[in-house]
């Protein structure tokens, strides 16, 4: 019996390795991808809104799969120009090469956001990047080899509400998001992942989702839709 269970969990374990490795492109080369994204979730949007800066970097992160390099080696990025509406030198900027350093397995990219102009007053811009193999680098899965930088003025709902936010802080609307910026004196971390390095992490949000609960169970407002902000029972 114990053998039979012992048998069926190495059988388990198996298959959860094969899953992601069925999708990792073959190659006798070391290869590269976007761990945090893929398709159908491979957007980051930024919005000036949350610094109220004229410019500010995001860092998005690439990995390597297979050994890593002996020597400083560039990696294969391009901007896909049929996508992208973000014109360079007025909102972004980038480095003219991205490297992996001598036995590193992880890269930080850049990107140099800028507030240039008027279109991203009422407009979300964007910044197609696509990995591309090179001679020494291929790309190991293809649908983590795309990420789409997105740019605006405009309140932009947090990518992972629905998945976290929500608990604290309820239904979402854009003028609980302006109640939640006046109380916090900040808008949201651009990415679920800072929330663990955020200052106070996790119980931090938990306390000021409290706090604009209790504002809105003494205030009765509507929404953007005239909708009224209904109480929430918050984490």
């Amino acid at each position: 019996m114990i053998r039979n269970i012992i048998l069926i969990y190495i059988f388990t374990i198996h298959c959860i390795g094969c899953h992601e490795n069925d999708r990792l492109i073959y190659t006798t080369k070391p290869s590269v991808f976007f761990p945090d994204y893929v398709t159908g979730k491979d957007s980051v949007t930024y919005s000036f809104r949350m610094t109220k800066e004229d410019r500010d970097t995001i860092y998005l992160t690439a990995k390597l799969v297979g050994k890593s390099f002996e020597t400083r080696t560039p990696i294969g990025l391009k901007i896909d120009k049929d996508q992208t509406t973000a014109q360079e030198g007025i909102y972004y900027e980038m480095e003219d090469s991205y490297w992996f350093e001598l036995g590193k397995g992880e890269i930080k990219i850049p990107i140099y956001l800028i507030q240039g102009g008027t279109d991203i007053d009422d407009d979300i811009l964007t910044i197609a990047l696509q990995l591309i193999p090179t001679e020494d680098i291929d790309v190991a899965y293809e649908d983590k080899s795309r990420v789409y930088v997105r740019i605006t003025n405009k309140l932009v709902k947090p990518s992972y509400w629905e998945d976290l936010l929500i608990i604290y802080f309820g239904e979402y609307s854009q003028v609980k998001h302006e109640k939640c910026i006046e109380v916090m004196g900040h808008d949201f971390p651009l990415t679920m992942a800072e929330i663990a390095t955020f200052p106070g992490s996790y119980s931090y949000f938990m306390t000021q989702g409290r706090t604009v609960c209790y504002y809105y169970a003494t205030h009765n407002e509507v929404d953007e839709n005239g909708k009224k902000i209904e109480v929430w029972d918050p984490f």
